[in-house]
């Protein structure tokens, strides 16, 4: 998923904003994807470092797909991709609490 975004962003000319925008908002539904197949899988799982285990890699998805968004807003800041940005941030803090909240 991650190096899919980061080839295609690499493919658009710098000068196009919507497209920079396009990828941002595809790579947050795919992001959303894997949250929802993470919280489907977890509420048939008694073990609760197994859930706790699966929170953490969902962090950690959180995280590289954040870093990978602050470097398309560093290097194309009129694209439009900060909102994604935040929102991306906001759904690694919520899988955080989850992971904690099982640990």
């Amino acid at each position: 998923m991650l190096e899919g975004f980061q080839r295609r962003v690499a493919a658009i000319p710098n000068d196009l904003t919507a497209p920079f925008h396009s990828e941002a908002r595809q790579l947050e539904t795919e992001l959303l994807t894997i949250y929802k197949f993470v919280a489907l899988s977890t509420r048939r799982t008694e073990d609760l470092t197994q859930v706790a285990k699966a929170w953490e890699t969902m962090v950690q998805v959180c995280d590289e797909s954040a870093k990978r968004l602050n470097t398309l807003v560093r290097q194309h800041p009129h694209c439009g991709a900060e909102s994604f940005y935040d929102r991306v941030l906001d759904l690694r803090n919520k899988c955080q609490r989850l992971q904690q909240m099982h640990s």
